[in-house]
């Protein structure tokens, strides 16, 4: 429980700072709506890249869910309840946007890769609890597979 509250409230503090401009429209919007499991959800330290957690390896599942305009992300870490999050979703050719609107705020951008049933979601800016008590800047990749 304690990395996915971690998770949720780095969002909203690193989305402020971050000032990310919002994306036009999907190119392909039919291609993003859908249920997406992650088989992995990794931190990278943006002080240190050795620095990595791979929540989905440590046992946590990660579920986005998009549908036309609005997204929910669900964490949820052995043995605790679910944490989710959520607001509205838009893509450009190669930037696909979650602006916060419920548990968390702000904007995280990922540069996407979208083939098929798999969606590839880089370099999103979050914060992290690496060390407990003290989050810090790090970066997002996530690689989800639609249901």
């Amino acid at each position: 429980m304690k990395s996915a509250v971690a998770v949720i409230f780095v969002v909203a503090v690193i989305l402020v700072v971050s000032g990310c401009q919002s994306s036009t429209g999907p190119e392909d919007p039919e291609g993003f709506p859908g249920t997406w499991n992650a088989t992995k959800a990794e931190y990278t330290s943006a002080a240190n890249s050795s620095t990595k957690v791979d929540i989905v390896a440590g046992g946590s599942t990660v579920v986005l869910v998009l549908n036309a305009t609005a997204f929910t992300l669900t964490i949820t870490d052995p043995g605790e309840s679910p944490v989710a999050a959520g607001g509205t979703w838009s893509a450009s050719a190669d930037v696909l946007t979650l602006t916060w609107t419920s548990g968390a705020s702000g904007e995280t951008q990922f540069d996407y890769t979208l083939s098929g049933d798999s969606l590839t979601l880089n370099d999103g800016h979050m914060l992290y609890d690496f060390t407990p008590g003290s989050p810090e800047e790090a970066l997002l990749d996530l690689i989800l597979h639609r249901q």
